[in-house]
């Protein structure tokens, strides 16, 4: 029977076996737990909670019930008391081969069908963030991966033991130790299933797909290879596993192409071209000081091209003007991102060697040239790659990035810098960058974009002015610019992605312009002027949370998400939410509140507080205190009437998973609620514009650089209470 025949023989075999449809509707039916209580991400977007939580749970599961399915397809011979009976018709490694491809077939339909199954959910959830392109990705990288590396996991296992027993609890074995705690850091380690933290809505999750499909292109290379040489094992003729092997190995195909498998599978590991090699006691490294006196930047030009979307790589050029005033050669040394390769140097048009010294650190390298002795010298450096993420960062994959919907470069990530070895002259030294992008996507960045030319080719070229440091931040993304009117000529510039459009024109804007007039009149402006404004930026999954820098602040995509602007403890309304985020960007991104003494003091509470009292201005105190200062107690009174808050010695009783979302939920309780709570009721006594000045100072002190935090001892001082007059409960 040739091998044809002999799989419809098989796979349709399979499909009358009652295992067979047992493992394809458990594994159909596992994306559910994903979306309530199993969340291999650690992310928070519509994408994370809604497709990449539900594909990794069915992959995970299917991982376990396709490899139980090959276990008990090829122990039958053997249960049965037929393996003699078919070694005479059917070679049994053939057999082995058939039977593994009629798993895999199944695996795949398996895939098909659930991918077809959660698809009207799934755009219904996700809806104006829906993508069908990472959708099937999901399906193909999260889902389908977990049966087919199940499955050869689970049948070379059983071809080198030939135990039916050994071979699960090998396997099991294998999926807790993926699970660890080790295994979760590095995206290799990842066997069955990808490594997945979270999925951007807006800007493209490349990131993930790159990672994924190369590490499941590396378990296939060792898995296959392995499952190759386990063949060799395959008994026959009454002989043991070390016997067939030694039978078989006369005929060299199948060891050298398993062997050529398993070193390609060596290589590629040893070669990922993602994840730097910054060393793990990075923390204790002493980084020198390059400072040069007798050199000095007077002009950066940077010229860059996106070389390939698809690998998210690009190539550059970039141009100082550097005065040399020592009259003798100079060395210097530039930053670059450990991924790129400096292809050449020149220096007034000669070329010069270099070093690459190989001493990563936090996703950067740095590299030595000698300068000539000429006072002014022209210096070019040619280079290209593409951006690693620093290893400390593995498991969230967050860094710079290259995608077809969103770019984020930003100083050596972007380009070479020189700038901490040659100072720039003064704060006026001119930065320009040069980069083509599509007509699709609009750049933001420290400096003040425009745009030069429209290619007609769907891509439009850009030129960025700054003045300073050579450390440029790019952003580039389908972003929709709104100018934010503060009433106090403090401009804000608001970059957001098309997709939240229509979330945001639904009077969303309007209650931001007001939570920034609010802010501004109450606490101090942010200090920017109309040539150098305030840009806000929304951000992607991958960097968790917001950041300030110079001119420019970004705000979490997740600050949009359906699932955040429906958290009630950031208010009761969508727009309110976004005006929570908005006044993030004073009590957070502008000034912190931390308590070494107080874990529980944070930014939360008076971000939530400020909150409260622009509503109550806007609708009302009766509004205000149904939504906010009712809510704020009967959450604390909950939490007090826990048993576990009032007899926390329990705790280390529960299961760790429980435990951990009792102490979360009242870490959530005591920074939102609590802590707007205890402000509130120090309003009570002090009156709500004491509070508001004293606020304001503490502000000012701290945006001024007069302290470094505002401690809860800090604000109970100003106003003029001691600890315990004003509590949480």
């Amino acid at each position: 029977m040739n091998a044809s025949s002999l799989f419809r023989v098989e796979f349709g075999r399979l499909m009358r076996n009652r295992l067979a449809w047992l493992a394809a509707a458990l594994t159909a039916l596992a994306p559910i737990a994903g979306y309530s209580f199993y969340h291999p991400t650690i992310g928070d977007s519509m994408g994370a909670l809604y497709l990449a939580n539900p594909m990794l749970t069915g992959g995970m599961a299917g991982t376990l019930l396709f490899a139980l399915l090959i276990l008990a397809a090829l122990d039958q011979p053997a249960r049965s008391g037929t393996a003699a009976l078919i070694e005479t018709i059917i070679p049994p490694v053939k057999m082995h081969a058939i039977r593994l491809l009629a798993v895999l077939s199944l695996a795949v339909l398996t895939s098909l069908a659930v991918g077809i199954l959660y698809l009207p959910y799934t755009m219904w959830k996700l809806n104006i963030v829906f993508s069908f392109s990472d959708y099937w990705l999901a399906v193909l990288l999260f889902l389908l991966s977990g049966p087919v590396m199940g499955t050869l996991a689970a049948a070379m296992a059983i071809q080198i033991t030939g135990r039916l027993d050994v071979s699960v609890l090998a396997l099991l074995v294998a999926v807790i130790f993926s699970r660890s705690r080790w295994c979760s850091q590095y995206f290799l380690a990842h066997w069955n299933i990808p490594l997945v933290s979270t999925l951007s809505d807006a800007f493209g999750s490349a990131v993930v797909w790159r990672t994924a499909f190369y590490s499941r292109l590396v378990w296939l290379c060792l898995l296959g290879g392995g499952w190759l040489l386990s063949l060799l094992c395959v008994r026959q003729y009454g002989k043991g596993a070390a016997g067939s092997l030694i039978h078989r190995i006369k005929r060299p195909v199948l060891p050298i192409f398993s062997i050529l498998l398993l070193l390609l599978g060596a290589v590629l590991w040893n070669r990922q071209p993602f994840i730097d090699h910054c060393p793990e006691d990075w923390i204790s490294m002493e980084t020198a000081d390059r400072f040069h006196e007798h050199l000095t930047t007077e002009s950066t030009s940077l010229n860059v091209t996106i070389d390939s979307f698809l690998m998210g790589t690009l190539s550059g050029e970039a141009s100082w003007q550097i005065r040399n005033n020592s009259g003798s050669p100079q060395e210097l040394y530039f930053n670059l991102n450990s991924g790129y390769r400096v292809r050449s140097i020149t220096a007034n048009g000669e070329p010069l060697p270099f070093e690459d010294l190989k001493n990563d650190y936090i996703a950067s390298r740095e590299l030595r040239c000698t300068l000539p002795a000429d006072e002014e010298i022209s210096l070019v450096i040619t280079y290209g790659g593409m951006p690693r993420i620093w290893n400390a960062q593995e498991r969230e994959l967050s860094g710079n990035y290259i995608s077809s919907r969103g770019i984020y470069l930003a100083s050596h990530h972007l380009a070479p810098t020189v700038a901490g070895c040659a100072p720039v002259e003064d704060e006026d030294t001119p930065v320009t960058l040069t980069i083509t992008l599509p007509a699709a996507m609009t750049p933001v960045s420290t400096g003040s974009p425009k745009q030069l030319s429209d290619n007609r080719d769907g891509t439009v070229s850009w030129v960025i002015t700054d003045q300073g440091t050579d450390r440029i931040q790019l952003f580039a993304g389908d972003y929709v610019y709104k100018e934010l009117a503060t009433g106090s000529g403090m401009p804000i510039q608001f970059y957001y992605s098309k997709k939240y459009q229509s979330r945001l024109e639904n009077g969303a804007l309007e209650l931001m312009e007001q939570a920034i007039a609010y802010c501004t009149s109450h606490y101090g402006p942010r200090s920017f002027t109309e040539d150098k404004p305030f840009k806000i930026v929304q951000l992607t999954a991958f960097q968790f949370g917001g950041f300030a820098n110079r001119s420019i602040s970004g705000m979490g995509e997740t600050y949009f998400s359906d699932e955040n602007l429906n958290n009630p403890d950031k208010g009761p309304a969508s727009a309110e939410v976004l005006a929570h985020e908005i006044i993030h960007q004073w009590w957070g991104l502008g000034a912190t509140l931390y308590d070494p003494e107080d874990e529980d003091w944070n930014d939360e509470g008076i971000t939530v507080y400020t909150t409260y009292r622009l509503m109550s201005e806007i609708m009302g105190e009766d509004y205000a205190r149904e939504n906010y200062t009712d809510k704020w107690k009967a959450v604390m009174e909950d939490q007090h009437a826990s048993f576990y808050q009032r007899h926390p010695e329990y705790l280390d009783r529960l299961p760790k998973r429980y435990s951990n979302e009792i102490l979360a939920s009242r870490s959530s309780a005591n920074w939102y609620d609590g802590n707007a709570l205890m402000i509130y009721r120090a309003a009570e006594k002090a009156g709500p514009q004491k509070i508001d000045e004293i606020w304001s100072e503490l502000y000012t002190r701290q945006a001024s650089g007069s302290s470094d935090m505002i401690t809860l001892k800090d604000f109970l001082d100003a106003c003029g209470l001691k600890k315990g007059e004003v509590e949480r409960e």
